[in-house]
């Protein structure tokens, strides 16, 4: 790619050869539009075109360059087909070219995207955030002594070295400031050295002294880079620092061209900003009032003409939009006489590293995020430690008498009902890290199957297998279980198996819902029905037989079959009085046993071997199911 930097690291990590100036990005005729539905009563709505930017063209130089224009007009819309990451061939037509070529198939990886909210984590220090971008999205080829000497040089380059081992702070841990953790985001795409930076509203949630220190930060690396990003309401010690300003209005283009011309332009066509008054914000009053006009006119007349706003119409027939034509028509000629298609095409990413390397790294910084907010993972221990305890107390050493049939059943549905709800909580295991999964793997860090694995065994290490595995050990002395260490590694399996049955059904609500509450109320929909066609509050031979497959489908049933199974087979039920006559022997009046029990249940002993499988099986299902969501759904989008 031309003006590309060549990477030569000296010892402070800084680039010792080439100088990269930076990349010209060109688009031409880009048009994309959604379906929409319009309001209505559900039997007569009709669904239509809604158009976000209409025949859109410019040209985006090495320097600063600023995306302009009112809520709505597009600008996001318009950065992200520029970035790659909107390129659905179906509703975009036109082309980006980058430096008068296609856009190669690593663009997103060559390219840096700050997105407008912070996107790092939060107990992690700057470096290390830093040095999770570098290990990801460098090459192995690229030693650790050189990733580090790369953070290093961005670290000073961003003036974060003296808070550079600080954490960058959560909701519960306090952090570094706003300024510094946006720098910390931009410092993130750095690490690839990219002639191409892309940010979307950099200055949002920013005091005003911050926000300028950031844009004059962004214009001095514009020095050897590419700098576009959407704006909104610059003050005029941000606009003044512009080299290039594209202003929207309606998905159209009301100016492209030189930052200190726009007020020519305006001026030129009856438009005239007083003295004092912001350039920036004399823009957008003007656009929006514009917009607000055309409103008032109906949207019949709105539809006669392609240009909206009079101004669009003003700027197509000026000098500037010829001086722009004159850009764009040598690299287009160029493009076309290539042969390819006239339109934005999605490529496939190239990660610069593998798969296990990948997951080493997310399972690295998962267990750094985890004991540094080790909360959740101590109240979960503590709680099942509580809880296991408390179900011992009530079922403290259950006799074979008349009711141990029915305490011990008791016992296990009791246990199962909290083992399953008590996941519901594993349902925010994605929907936490949704922004940060989203741009990362939009940005290229790793492939999604590497950050699934990794997020879902360090969750399961410390949040569910140490603390069932304790809950276990509790329970099955505490009740009175038979004293027998086959039958005790087999009640702690199928409590596990059990316990991440219910996980995979949050993981895969979780990863497809966005909302907290409608996951938590789907979650408890779907184990209500699985507890119903469990086999403790009904026989499950009096179930209607087009309702009885349900029973297949339940958690409770398999993990009830198995404990049933494990513990009361082979027993004998039977009164203290019967007992101590010697008289509690199979076939005896008074005498219940543990096999007769089971049969009466329909229970069968394939269960010991069928039901574990079965488990394994829910909880293997449940994964795909959400890793799919994760695939296919967009969430990165």
């Amino acid at each position: 790619m031309e003006g590309m930097e060549v990477v030569e690291l000296n010892s402070t990590g800084r680039t010792s050869a080439k100088k990269s100036t930076g990349s010209l990005l060109s688009y031409h005729a880009i048009r994309y539009a959604v379906t929409v539905t319009e309001k209505g009563c559900w039997c007569c709505a009709q669904r239509k075109e809604k158009v976000i930017l209409d025949d859109v063209s410019g040209l985006m130089s090495p320097g600063m360059n600023a995306i302009l224009g009112p809520t709505g007009s597009g600008k996001t819309t318009l950065l992200n087909i520029l970035a790659g990451r909107l390129t659905s061939s179906t509703s975009i037509t036109g082309c980006v070219l980058l430096d008068g070529k296609p856009l190669p198939e690593n663009f997103k990886l060559m390219s840096g995207y700050v997105v407008q909210d912070d996107i790092v984590m939060g107990t992690l220090t700057v470096r290390e955030n830093l040095l999770f971008s570098a290990a990801l999205r460098l090459p192995r080829s690229v030693s650790k002594v050189e990733r580090e000497n790369r953070v290093d040089g961005v670290l000073e380059d961003l003036g974060l070295t003296k808070v550079a081992n600080s954490k960058v702070g959560t909701d519960f841990l306090r952090g570094i400031s706003g300024g510094e953790r946006k720098r910390t985001n931009i410092g993130m795409e750095l690490i690839v050295k990219p002639n191409i930076l892309f940010l979307d509203e950099p200055t949002t949630g920013l005091d005003a002294h911050t926000a300028v220190s950031v844009i004059r930060l962004l214009r001095d690396l514009s020095a050897n880079a590419t700098i576009i990003f959407s704006i909104h309401q610059p003050r005029y010690s941000i606009f003044k620092l512009f080299d290039r300003l594209t202003l929207l209005g309606c998905g159209q283009t009301v100016y492209h061209g030189l930052a200190s011309n726009a007020l020519k332009f305006f001026d030129e066509n009856g438009f005239v900003c007083e003295e004092h008054d912001n350039p920036a914000d004399f823009f957008l009053d003007t656009v929006q009032e514009m917009i607000e006009s055309e409103k008032k006119d109906g949207e019949e007349e709105k539809k006669a003409d392609n240009e909206i706003l009079p101004l669009v119409k003003k700027f197509n027939e000026s000098s500037y939009s010829l001086d722009l034509d004159a850009e764009l028509k040598p690299l287009l000629g160029t493009f076309l006489g290539r042969g390819q298609d006239y339109e934005v095409k999605k490529v496939p990413l190239e990660y610069p590293t593998g798969y296990l390397y990948q997951f080493f790294i997310l399972s690295k910084r998962a267990l750094i995020n985890t004991i540094r907010n080790p909360m959740l993972s101590i109240m979960q221990v503590a709680t099942m430690l509580i809880f296991g305890i408390v179900v011992g107390l009530i079922f403290l050493q259950l006799e074979l008498d008349e009711k141990g049939i029915q305490n011990r059943v008791g016992a296990f549905f009791f246990i199962i009902i909290n083992l399953v709800f008590g996941n519901l909580g594993s349902i925010e295991v994605f929907m936490a890290e949704r922004p940060i999964f989203r741009h990362e793997s939009a940005s290229g860090y790793y492939h999604i199957f590497a950050y699934f694995l990794a997020r879902v065994g360090c969750d399961l290490l410390f949040v569910n297998i140490l603390p069932y595995f304790l809950f276990a050990c509790v329970t099955y002395w505490m009740i009175g279980f038979q004293a027998d260490a086959g039958k005790f590694f087999y009640y702690v399996a199928i409590i596990l198996l059990t316990a991440m049955s219910g996980n995979g059904i949050s993981y895969a609500v979780g990863a497809g819902i966005r909302v907290f509450a409608l996951g938590t109320l789907l979650c408890a929909l779907i184990y209500t029905v699985m507890m119903v066609f469990g086999g403790l509050f009904l026989n499950l031979s009096s179930i209607p037989v087009w309702l009885r497959w349900l029973k297949w489908l339940s958690v409770f049933r398999y993990a009830l079959e198995a404990m049933s199974y494990n513990e009361i087979d082979g027993l004998l039920f039977c009164s203290d009085e019967i007992r101590s006559n010697g008289s509690c022997v199979s076939g005896f009046p008074d005498v219940v046993t543990g096999a007769s029990y089971l049969d009466s249940q329909d229970f069968v002993e394939a269960s010991l071997w069928f039901a574990p499988m079965a488990l394994a099986l829910f909880f293997f299902v449940f994964l795909v199911i959400a890793y799919l969501e994760l695939r296919f759904k967009k969430l990165n989008k």
